[in-house]
């Protein structure tokens, strides 16, 4: 389990690097499973802080990427592992 708040970070830039854009949610459940929001939140504002990464608000959802990606409306991307995405 992630516990310190390095790794949390980490484990963020991490499939950051590899997805490029991803919401909270799936870092949540794609990601890192065994983060809690918490440490989700508290790292994504540590990061941000820094000028690591960059949200972007798309309807109700954010969108978070690294500062360097270029990020366009309409680049959403999905990282589904073994389960179905619903849209409401």
């Amino acid at each position: 389990m992630i516990t310190k708040h390095a790794d949390a970070e980490q484990a963020i830039l991490d499939m950051l690097h590899r997805y490029e854009v991803m919401t909270m949610d799936e870092i949540l459940t794609v990601g890192q499973p065994d983060l809690t929001w918490n440490q989700v939140f508290l790292a994504i504002d540590r990061l941000s802080r820094q000028n690591l990464i960059v949200l972007h608000r798309v309807g109700l959802s954010y969108h978070v990427c690294l500062m360097n990606q270029e990020w366009l409306p309409g680049q959403e991307q999905h990282h589904i592992i073994n389960s179905t995405v619903q849209y409401r």
